[in-house]
């Protein structure tokens, strides 16, 4: 089965938060999403997508990534 670009991008993210979730910095977060492969495009569909399912949120000014 492949991983759609939105689950291996959530599985990083997810990662990077560390046990317990916390938070990330986006503009981090992009660098090494984008040396992974994955396009900023890619990246905003795959952040959209679960904070569609409240499972993370992006602070207005787009700098963080908090799980919740």
């Amino acid at each position: 089965r492949s991983v759609r670009p939105s689950e291996a991008i959530f599985g990083i993210l997810r990662d990077l938060g560390g046990p317990g979730g916390g938070s990330v910095s986006l503009p981090e977060a992009l660098g090494l999403l984008g040396t992974r492969g994955f396009t900023p495009a890619q990246v905003t569909a795959a952040l959209d997508e679960y904070e569609g399912l409240n499972i993370l949120q992006v602070n207005p000014a787009r700098t963080k990534i908090t799980f919740v």
